[in-house]
């Protein structure tokens, strides 16, 4: 079920004539790789196939990925774009004041005053950090998710207190 796993990274493209894949980590480290065993990948439109991962080297800031029967950058490039995810289970534990990216979706923003701004529909990571993509009372909007911007996310009242720049709503 797909609510059971999240995404530790997702395929770019084959690395070499071995069948490594080059990925793009999703997590703080792409040594993340090498501390699972087993995985799901899941294709752009949900398909799914189990793996197991046999070897992984960093190089240039991710991870080189060899899974078991993935032999040839012919059979990599065939899973170009798919996500590697593991079970919510085998999530590493967060410290205080780290998130998963899924646990921000939903997600009610509150500004000082008390006054519902939108609801947090996606998350978005970009060049310049990450992004909500909030559904607003109005209309979609924006919002960077920055200690100074969002001041305090309570995942249990589901909120996230926010001090929004005036007119970001209207951007």
């Amino acid at each position: 079920m797909p609510g059971d796993r999240i995404a530790i990274g997702i395929i770019r493209k084959a690395h070499g004539v071995r069948g490594e894949a080059s990925v793009e980590a999703w997590s703080d480290s792409p040594e993340r790789f090498s501390e699972v065993g087993s995985v799901t990948l899941v294709s752009p439109d949900e398909e799914t196939r189990g793996a197991a991962i046999e070897s992984v080297r960093i190089h240039a800031g991710r991870a080189l990925v060899k899974f078991a029967g993935i032999d040839s950058p012919e059979d990599v490039q065939k899973l170009q774009n798919w996500t590697v995810e593991i079970p919510e289970s085998e999530a590493r534990a967060l410290d205080e004041d780290e998130y998963f990216l899924h646990d921000l979706v939903g997600l009610t923003l509150i500004d000082a005053e008390g006054v519902a701004r939108g609801k947090v529909a996606d998350v978005e990571e970009t060049a310049g950090g990450l992004l909500l993509v909030v559904d607003g009372p109005k209309r979609r909007f924006d919002v960077p998710f920055a200690a100074e911007i969002c001041t305090n996310v309570d995942l249990d009242a589901k909120t996230i207190a926010v001090n929004l720049p005036d007119g970001i709503e209207d951007l």
